[in-house]
């Protein structure tokens, strides 16, 4: 796996961590030595880090491709970094690095999971040039906020819930990892941010969602949507309405038995179907 962190520090007028970063949550690149015409920028999602990303790095790097995996800003060292970052330091580190590798690459691809996948949308929209997007399980429409009802409901409770509300959640082991880590990142994580609810993030994550669908219809670029049929978080008809956009081509796949975690899905055949479908899009 040729991967290596020394990549530009994108974060950079954003709001800067205290907490350390953990070693699964760096920023990577995997570049070839000469280097690529194309690179493919790779955006997580929302409480998630990089190395949730090597897995359709390793793929598109193998197929010619230079990628490079970005960290926003609150995400992959602590709750409290968490909360003091918001989605200006997202969608902004986000942009940043676009428009760092836009300078030294001819072309550049998006792709990005959940989150990753409405602020690729938002890029693709702002920047006109980009030819080609892959979205994977893209957060354009929640499930816990499907109906208006429930967004009226999470509007009120930000406004009166504490920052963080105690969730449950347990480590499932059939998930496997390819990047390099700490022995207990998943745990650390867990405890930070996935044994909680935090109301007032999930308003700023609904207010990103909801300006990606506003734009969607402008966005020109070539877009492939990955959907699973076992996604708890994502509606399947956020990749319908990728597919069913005016301009460029556009494609979606639904995938039966994969999760909203179809980067490193405990079905391989689904993981392996999506990363495919990732690369053959690309090099089409």
């Amino acid at each position: 796996m040729h991967i290596a962190y020394d990549v530009p520090d994108w974060t950079k007028g954003f709001y800067q961590d205290q907490a350390p970063v953990r070693k699964c949550a760096r920023p990577w690149r995997m570049a070839h030595e000469k280097k690529s015409d194309v690179a493919v920028l790779l955006c997580h999602g929302y409480t998630g880090y990089p190395g949730e990303l090597i897995r359709p790095g390793i793929d598109l790097y193998d197929a010619g491709f230079d990628c490079y995996a970005i960290r926003y800003p609150g995400h992959g060292t602590s709750q409290r970094d968490f909360l003091k970052s918001d989605r200006r330091d997202w969608l902004g580190t986000a942009e940043a690095a676009y428009e760092d590798l836009q300078g030294r690459y001819r072309n550049v691809y998006l792709a990005g999971h959940s989150m990753g996948g409405i602020i690729t949308v938002i890029l693709a929209a702002r920047h006109p040039q980009v030819k080609r997007i892959a979205l994977i399980a893209p957060a354009l429409e929640m499930i816990a906020l499907q109906s208006r009802w429930k967004r009226i409901q999470l509007a009120f409770s930000q406004l009166c819930f504490p920052d963080a509300v105690r969730v449950p959640w347990k480590r499932d082991p059939a998930y496997h990892f390819l990047y390099e880590g700490d022995p207990d990142d998943d745990a650390y994580l867990g405890a930070e941010y996935w044994q909680y609810m935090f109301v007032r993030k999930v308003w700023q994550l609904n207010a990103l969602a909801k300006q990606a669908r506003s734009l969607l219809p402008s966005v020109k670029a070539d877009a492939l949507s990955l959907s699973g049929g076992l996604d708890a978080a994502v509606c399947e008809r956020s990749s319908v309405m990728v597919e069913q956009k005016p301009l460029g081509v556009n494609k979606h796949i639904h995938l039966p038995n994969a999760t909203h975690l179809i980067p490193y899905d405990k079905d391989q055949a689904s993981q392996d179907a999506g990363m495919r479908a990732i690369v053959d899009w690309f090099t089409r």
